[in-house]
């Protein structure tokens, strides 16, 4: 009886070791930085676009039978709206990066909450005029998450999206890139690129990073996938 009443409470100690990052997020401040662990699930972001990246990536997406999220800017989608439609009519997610991407950790003024609602609302209007649909999900540009920034995404019904993982602006080489996202394939992680600037090291890794992770029997979805919220 003793062996077994010791074995259980092994068991248990055990378990209690294994984490899965089910919507891991910061609950209290309501931002998502990773989906859930539950499955074998990965989701591609891309901020900035719509730029000089994105119809390669689209290319490779529907090489490889892939969806991603594409968190665009205003200022990029009037440059472009075009490219916000064939984003949108491959399938792919559309979400909100504001207007101006503004750094708001350096935002002085004393009106920022009211400009943080500008520079979402106006985006939205921009998506809504081109292709009649109103995203829900913004990320804020480098990831601002300040309780004014929660407050203005809570009152607009929208839910804040960071990232768990990504580096693709910072000075490396190509292998050193490849070498850390390979490294972070793993249950419920938010990929985060760019699309705007032209960086020929996205676009060459991305077709291995996504053949590595499919032989491990992962599958790319949408943010709304997955943190489990349909679009």
């Amino acid at each position: 009886m003793k062996k077994i009443i010791l074995a259980l409470l092994l068991l248990i100690v055990n378990l209690s070791l294994v984490t899965f990052p089910l919507f891991a997020q910061d609950v209290k401040n309501k931002v998502i930085t990773v989906g859930s662990g539950r499955n074998k699930l990965i989701a591609l972001t891309f901020d900035d676009g719509p730029g000089l990246n994105t119809e390669e990536i689209l290319k490779i997406l529907d090489d490889k039978q892939v969806k991603a999220t594409f968190f665009m800017l205003g200022n990029s989608i009037e440059k472009r709206p075009d490219l916000v439609k064939e984003v949108y009519s491959k399938g792919h997610e559309i979400a909100n990066h504001t207007y101006n991407h503004i750094n708001f950790f350096k935002y002085k003024e004393e009106d920022i909450k009211e400009k943080l609602e500008e520079e979402l609302l106006k985006t939205q209007e921009l998506i809504k005029s081109i292709i009649d649909y109103e995203t829900k999900l913004v990320r804020y540009p480098y990831g601002y998450s300040r309780k004014e920034a929660l407050e203005v995404a809570k009152k607009n019904n929208y839910k804040v999206i960071n990232w768990t993982f990504g580096i693709d602006w910072k000075k490396m080489s190509k292998e050193e890139m490849l070498e850390q996202y390979l490294a972070n394939i793993k249950s419920g992680y938010i990929f985060l690129m760019h699309d705007l600037p032209k960086n020929s090291k996205v676009t060459e890794i991305l077709p291995i990073l996504i053949d590595e992770a499919k032989k491990k029997n992962y599958k790319f979805v949408t943010v709304s996938e997955i943190i489990g919220k349909t679009k």
